[in-house]
């Protein structure tokens, strides 16, 4: 059906603030493409108040890159149109790029007069040791939202750095920068809400004490091997969310964590003598991987609306909750990786561990990395098995039914599954040597086999015979449903 001449249909009744709104959330490549809806989209592309630019987009050539953000800027320049939001990838570097660099620094300098709130600067040059920010960036005052990645700040970067009162986000990536540089752009945007901190290698310490207002702290530092562990200090009764990989961020004692609902510690080498001391009223989140100094400690969690626990290693903690307040179930997940040895003990470290979480719905996964040769006999007059919602197991086929005898002895899962197996999960094997274990056991009273309906999206039983039928080329879902026949 043609639509009728003059009518521009619905779009067209739209105010250009809405427009521009929608445009928004639209790269600057799919901007452009909404020209052809209508003649009210056809030019209001180029008056949206983001800009996104890639160099990237333009195959590497820097001169038609350099060309086509002088022309855009000039054009909102003299059409005295704002700018809220500047995004920049740009590649700067080698001896024989004079050109980027004093675009780069004339184009900040252009956007930070136009209301600029949101600046993203992205070097896509590994090789960035010449690369220094344009110290325009911290003379912006307007700015609320602050993103670096791979690019040098130094003392001449904030030579006439003014307080930036405004700024709300600083998020620095792969940026290259000492202790008191970074001290004094912190001394210099005391409003600050969100930071994080990415794999910035020359950091030896984070100080964000003087961060009254700090709400969310990132920090990453995964591809930076063999640099001492960066020393984190914050102001923690103002944070709501931490997230550290790696780092050393010390828990004082009884420190006040009155507002934090989410703690995320992998990698950390963090001493953890107060950790038991703190309390946490409204922490809903705490996930712990790989933590080193968590093996020689009993930790003790005052966390009463905790709702998820997430523990991730290769070896078993000793963690214990406060009773909790919340309504609803709570939900913990145990990853145990790497186990290279098996022992009666490890099964009741695991069986204590349990039963500590037996207040949440338990989700256990294992790893098994070494054969278990021979088997384990778990012997303790007092050990009561601990119901567990579900058991995803890596195993050997060798070691199986050896495996899977200790466990029944700590624990009694409802569901077993291969969420976590290694490729498209169990082979036909696998199923058969579990089935017979599963029949054989005495406490077991019904075990039925399951595959995932995906267009159902759920559970549906099946046959042994029927299994290798299902699968037809594709990994489909499969798990045991176990009912045992006492009541933990």
């Amino acid at each position: 059906m043609k639509r009728p001449k003059g009518e521009d249909g619905f779009n067209s009744m739209l105010p250009e603030h809405i427009l521009q709104r929608i445009l928004c959330f639209l790269s600057q490549k799919e901007a452009v493409r909404t020209s052809v809806l209508s003649k009210s989209w056809r030019s209001i592309w180029c008056t949206r108040p983001n800009l996104d630019f890639s160099i990237q987009a333009f195959e590497g050539n820097k001169q038609d890159f350099i060309t086509t953000v002088d022309n855009t800027l000039q054009r909102y320049l003299d059409q005295r149109l704002c700018i809220e939001e500047f995004s920049l990838r740009v590649s700067i570097g080698g001896d024989d790029d004079e050109e980027s660099m004093p675009a780069l620094e004339q184009w900040i300098r252009l956007v930070t007069n136009m209301g600029l709130k949101e600046l993203r600067l992205r070097n896509s040059t590994e090789d960035y040791k010449n690369n220094h920010l344009p110290s325009v960036v911290f003379e912006a005052e307007s700015l609320k939202y602050l993103h670096l990645d791979r690019f040098i700040v130094d003392q001449t970067t904030i030579r006439r750095i003014l307080l930036l009162k405004n700024l709300k986000s600083l998020d620095l990536q792969r940026v290259s920068i000492k202790d008191d540089i970074f001290e004094k752009i912190i001394l210099s945007c005391p409003l600050i809400e969100t930071l994080a901190v990415r794999n910035c290698r020359t950091l030896a310490t984070i100080d964000a004490t003087s961060l009254q207002n700090l709400k969310k702290f990132t920090f990453l530092n995964d591809d930076v091997p063999f640099v001492d562990y960066c020393r984190i200090k914050i102001h923690t009764p103002s944070l709501e969310i931490i997230d550290c990989n790696g780092g050393c961020i010390p828990f004082l004692k009884g420190a006040d964590f009155r507002n934090l609902t989410r703690l995320s510690l992998t990698g950390v080498d963090s001493p953890l003598d107060h950790l038991s001391t703190c309390k946490f009223p409204i922490l809903e989140i705490l996930i712990i991987s790989d933590w080193c100094g968590l093996e020689e400690i009993k930790l003790f969690i005052d966390a009463p609306k905790i709702n998820n626990f997430e523990y991730c290693g290769d070896f078993i903690p000793s963690i214990s909750f406060a009773t909790t307040s919340s309504s609803s179930e709570w939900h913990s997940n145990i990853h145990l990786h790497y186990i290279d040895v098996f022992s009666s003990l490890w099964f009741l470290n695991l069986n204590e561990l349990l039963k500590s979480l037996s207040q949440s719905e338990i989700s256990l996964n294992i790893d098994q990395c070494s054969p278990i040769r021979e088997n384990i006999a778990v012997q303790d007059n007092n050990i009561k098995p601990v119901v567990v919602d579900s058991l995803s197991l890596c195993f050997d086929l060798s070691s199986i039914s050896s495996l899977m005898n200790a466990l029944f002895c700590v624990c009694r899962p409802r569901l077993i599954d291969d969420s976590f197996f290694y490729g498209n999960g169990w082979e036909m094997d696998h199923i058969e040597c579990l089935w017979d274990i599963l029949l054989m056991h005495p406490d077991l009273e019904e075990v039925r086999l399951e595959i995932h309906d995906k267009n159902k999206k759920e559970w549906c039983p099946i046959t042994l015979s029927q299994w290798p039928h299902c699968q037809q080329g594709v990994h489909v879902r499969t798990r045991f449903a176990l009912k045992w026949r006492q009541t933990l």
